[in-house]
């Protein structure tokens, strides 16, 4: 690779759409988040305030967060992966099986913390990324490729039936992967107490949300709405869509939270499990049909 373009990685890594940015705009989702799940606690700023109090270690503070550090670096790889306008990271060195390798070894990593607390529904945890893995790959068959941008551009039917059922199994899944459902989160929902003294391995996966909310919205935003290139609008659009994403999986996961738990894992095993067979067959359907 040569050096200019891994001078374009790296600016990308640190600065936009990786760690800066992507800190930015996460730190600002995660207070709305806190203030829309406990707004009997305060108004954005004691929202904020609890987001921030999230990440001062407390009780046990010894160790390294090696389990944390890895995750978010997973993260920030899979930050560059997705088709943001003014995106450093040249259109063809984008690729969509790198984003979701990344973010399930990213999600790995906090199964490992929180499995060893006992505080982590692992079955429901792996339905939930196997069906976001068929929402995220589906839209891949027709056109064969796995660049983002590609994927967004293709709007042809029957392949548009395929598209706006990956894009309804992708928001379902958002409220787990995003660590907002009290049976994904270990290390506790946005704002809200961690379970146990969190340490460092805590405040880290507490800021690996933090740093999840651009990845998983922004590819959301790739694979689903066609981009338009580098243009101030389209950033603002671009925003918009991730920001939207954001808030339906904040509201789905309210309502999980306020149904229960056992509600919570009916719903996934009987309505998005089988409606993640239906995105499937219908992908496998749409690429038969356009092979004809």
């Amino acid at each position: 690779m040569p050096w200019g373009e891994i001078g374009l990685h790296g600016l990308g890594l640190v600065l936009y759409p990786g760690l800066l940015a992507g800190s930015a705009l996460g730190l600002l989702l995660e207070v709305a988040t806190a203030w829309a799940m406990v707004p009997e606690r305060g108004g954005p700023l004691s929202a904020a305030r609890r987001v921030l109090a999230a990440g001062r270690p407390v009780g046990d503070a010894r160790g390294f967060p090696l389990y944390s550090l890895a995750a978010l670096l997973l993260a920030l790889l899979a930050a560059l992966q997705v088709a943001a306008p003014y995106n450093p990271v040249p259109a063809g060195d984008r690729n969509l099986l790198v984003a979701g390798f990344a973010l399930l070894g990213a999600s790995w990593l906090l199964w490992t913390w929180g499995w060893n607390r006992g505080e982590l529904d692992t079955r429901l945890m792996l339905a939930v990324q196997l069906c976001w893995l068929v929402a995220l790959l589906v839209p891949a068959i027709q056109p064969q490729t796995f660049k983002p941008q590609t994927i967004g551009n293709t709007l042809l039917n029957p392949y548009l039936a395929v598209k706006v059922a990956c894009a309804l199994l992708y928001l379902l899944c958002l409220p787990a992967l995003l660590h907002l459902l009290p049976e994904s989160a270990p290390q506790g929902v946005p704002g809200g107490a961690g379970r146990r003294p969190p340490g460092f391995e805590g405040v880290g996966f507490g800021l690996l949300r933090v740093a999840l909310w651009l990845p998983y919205c922004g590819l959301f935003a790739s694979l689903f709405f066609p981009p338009l290139g580098d243009d101030p609008l389209e950033l603002l659009r671009f925003l918009g869509i991730v920001a939207g994403s954001a808030a339906i999986g904040v509201a789905i996961s309210i309502n999980l939270i306020y149904r229960g738990a056992d509600f919570t894992r009916r719903f996934y095993t009987m309505v998005v499990v089988p409606f993640a067979w239906i995105a499937l067959g219908l992908g496998m359907l749409s690429a038969a049909i356009g092979t004809r």
